[in-house]
């Protein structure tokens, strides 16, 4: 199309020659053709461009296969900010997770930040929803365990691109972000946020400065994903140096509990009795003991119910992580 107009503007020229007083014309034509130019890049095209930014566009609802389609073409950033999202449910992963791969091939930062399913926000969230402190716990559960999922599926280019972390407060609002656009919607009583009125908005316009630094305030404090999945555990003998582990995990009333099959094999040379457990995610420092859980205790069932909750499998053995004793002295 171009090489048209240039071919036909070309043509004009040429027929023009034969007038009188051409060279005169034809400087007086460009001179005001530029002076529009200038007018129209300058000052024209920024006052579009500020009437756009603060155009306000009302959605229904969230819906998810239209964002989806909008991270599909997005060339530098995608953020969710969400307690837990359909969007990463069953029916909408795959086209979304299409999309994230086609964004990270173009170079596009995949920020998503889920509430954290063992923080007290949780039970903030389910009383607002009138929902069981379990239902909101479980979605946020099942987004983890989907893209957990996925992540392991991305290639080497695209994996550093995408990061999921937790936050422990309540975000007040919910985010979805491709490049320059955004929804913004506030967590409502009594319903899910994505069933309610989505407002599209520049992420440069008040509504999404605010819910962006809203955003990134709750990134710097959320934590990896990776955290709330595995824990490093090193195991001591006395006799026979230190091994590290990743461990998964899960706590029972401020206690940490890990799976005998993440040790099983080093267990089965080395009783735990004879062990010690030692780790920075917990929160007593020191030696800890590895103390079997009665298989056939109230603690086991529950340990079982947790663990497949968070991580969609079974498991038959669990050892407590139980801090040092500490004296007390008069």
């Amino acid at each position: 199309m171009l090489l048209l107009l240039a071919a036909c503007a070309g043509l004009l020229l040429w027929l023009a020659k034969r007038m009188d007083n051409f060279s005169e014309n034809l400087t007086l034509n460009l001179g005001t053709d530029i002076v529009g130019v200038v007018i129209t890049v300058f000052v024209i095209g920024p006052l579009i461009a500020r009437a756009q930014e603060g155009r306000v566009r009302e959605h229904p609802r969230l819906d998810y296969e239209w964002f989806s389609a909008q991270v599909h073409g997005s060339i530098s950033n995608v953020k969710v900010l969400d307690t837990f999202s359909n969007l990463f449910g069953p029916q909408y992963a795959e086209r979304f997770f299409r999309g994230v791969k086609e964004a990270t091939g173009h170079g596009a930062r995949v920020q998503i930040l889920l509430l954290d399913p063992d923080s007290p926000a949780v039970i903030r969230r389910s009383l607002e929803l009138g929902q069981q402190d379990s239902v909101v716990r479980l979605g946020i559960l099942s987004n983890i365990r989907i893209l957990e999922h996925f992540a392991r599926r991305l290639d080497d280019v695209s994996r550093p691109l995408m990061e999921v972390r937790l936050c422990s407060t309540s975000p007040g609002g919910t985010l979805y972000r491709w490049d320059d656009r955004c929804l913004v919607s506030f967590l409502t009583i009594g319903r899910l946020s994505g069933e309610g009125v989505q407002l599209e908005v520049a992420v440069r316009s008040p509504l999404g400065t605010f819910l962006e630094q809203r955003f990134d305030e709750l990134w710097q404090q959320g934590k990896l994903v990776e955290q709330f999945i595995h824990m490093p555990v090193t195991l001591v003998d006395a006799a026979d140096g230190r091994r590290e582990f990743s461990c998964r995990f899960v706590s029972v009333e401020g206690v940490l509990y890990v799976p005998g099959y993440d040790l099983v094999s080093y267990l089965a040379r080395h009783p735990p009795d004879q062990l010690s457990a030692f780790s920075e995610a917990l929160g007593v420092p020191g030696a800890h003991q590895l103390i079997v859980v009665d298989d056939e205790s109230d603690l086991h069932e529950l340990l079982r119910q947790h663990f497949a909750d968070k991580y969609g499998a079974l498991e038959t053995t669990f050892f407590e992580l139980r801090p040092p004793t500490v004296l007390a002295t008069e």
